[in-house]
């Protein structure tokens, strides 16, 4: 059983060869691809998106609050955002093991 696995595993890289040295790529090479370059887009516009929710929150931190608390405020927030990224990254490294 555990050798006709292994002939299953052997032909299927071996088409796998064949089709790279023909120069074609395989159906599921170009979807993976195509979602790793769809994931590198959304990553950009969501940081940029990131970027300018950070510094407009600052921005109307500045604008409701006395000159006296801003600091303290701001000081607030960023500890949250913080606290978010280091949740998230976790959530990630966890997931990763």
């Amino acid at each position: 059983m555990e050798r006709e696995e292994e002939k299953g595993k052997k032909k299927e890289e071996n088409e796998g060869i064949k089709r790279k040295e023909e120069g074609g790529f395989a159906s599921e090479d170009i979807f993976r691809y195509f979602r790793l370059g769809v994931f590198i887009i959304l990553m950009l516009l969501l940081l940029v998106a990131i970027f300018q929710f950070y510094f407009l929150a600052l921005g109307t931190i500045s604008a409701l609050f006395e000159y006296e608390y801003r600091s303290l405020v701001q000081a607030g927030f960023v500890a949250c955002v913080i606290a978010v990224v280091v949740y998230l990254l976790r959530a990630v490294i966890v997931k990763e093991k």
